[in-house]
């Protein structure tokens, strides 16, 4: 450690990244777990810009970040859960490190301490994942199928546009758990949503609302005719025999149709509607689809 100064060994032995610039962003300290997170030996960062290990698209604004936070010359945390921060490393390999970075002054110098967030990030994500989303389909759920629909609704009033929402219904399901048991029944689900996710835009929603019950979020349609028209082709390829226990098995879909702004103005409206005319098609025949 003979190339550290003396007042920054203490700064070697702590476990996370350390790195102390000058007053014009210049590095004029690294700690061993910074060379590690970063992939640069130390000599290959003092007397570099720390901006070097800024994402490019992102430099300009750090200079005047730290521009700015050097003016303050008050501790502070970037990058900390609730601050809306989503901060990134860019390592020598050009890859990315989510991090959380603490800064301080320290006379003219800054220190900033940095932590890789990457695991707690991915545990995070993977929670939220869990709670928006149906553990056996993976589909979106109802809390998540009720939040894009919300969302729906205002851009379609913003925008004067109208949102289909279809309520979708198995037939024949529940003849499919009594004859081969609940575990059969979880395969057929996830089949039939993947057939029902298949070739959807980037802005629909299929999703999951409980039981044998989907739905879809079909914002930014033309007309009543051209929903009907692609729900019909969608069903098409959603249906058809399904193999359970070397059988095959017939399992249909029942739909409901409700279009903003003309069958409701809110979210409860629409799916009171689509769920009488899915309800409707039920009764009418096998398969069906209602407007």
């Amino acid at each position: 450690m003979n190339d550290v100064p003396t007042d920054h060994r203490l700064l070697e032995s702590i476990p996370d990244a350390v790195i102390v610039t000058g007053p014009d962003g210049e590095i004029v300290f690294v700690n061993r777990a910074a060379q590690s997170m970063t992939g640069y030996r130390r000599k290959e960062l003092l007397g570099r810009k720390v901006e070097i290990l800024v994402v490019a698209r992102r430099r300009g604004i750090h200079v005047r970040h730290r521009r700015a936070f050097y003016r303050r010359g008050v501790a502070r945390m970037m990058g900390a859960p609730g601050h809306g921060a989503d901060l990134s490393l860019r390592r020598k390999d050009g890859s990315l490190v989510a991090v959380e970075v603490t800064l301080g002054p320290a006379g003219e110098d800054t220190v900033s301490v940095v932590r890789d967030v990457t695991e707690r990030r991915r545990m995070e994500d993977e929670l939220e994942h869990r709670a928006l989303h149906d553990p056996l389909t993976s589909l979106p759920n109802r809390t998540l199928f009720f939040d894009r629909l919300h969302q729906a609704i205002n851009s379609a009033r913003r925008q004067g546009n109208q949102v289909a929402v279809v309520m979708l219904d198995l037939d024949g399901f529940k003849s499919v758990n009594d004859a081969y048991g609940h575990a059969a029944g979880d395969e057929v689900l996830k089949i039939v949503a993947s057939r029902l996710s298949a070739g959807m835009r980037a802005s629909d929603t299929a999703a999951r609302i409980g039981g044998d019950e989907f739905a879809w979020i079909l914002p930014r349609v033309a007309s009543r005719r051209a929903v009907d028209r692609m729900i019909r082709k969608r069903l098409g390829a959603a249906r058809g025999h399904i193999a359970v226990d070397g059988d095959q098995v017939d399992v249909g879909v029942s739909a409901g149709i409700a279009l903003y702004p003309d069958d409701g103005r809110d979210a409860d409206a629409l799916i009171r509607h689509a769920d009488a005319a899915m309800y409707g098609a039920k009764r009418n025949g096998r398969s069906m689809v209602f407007a």
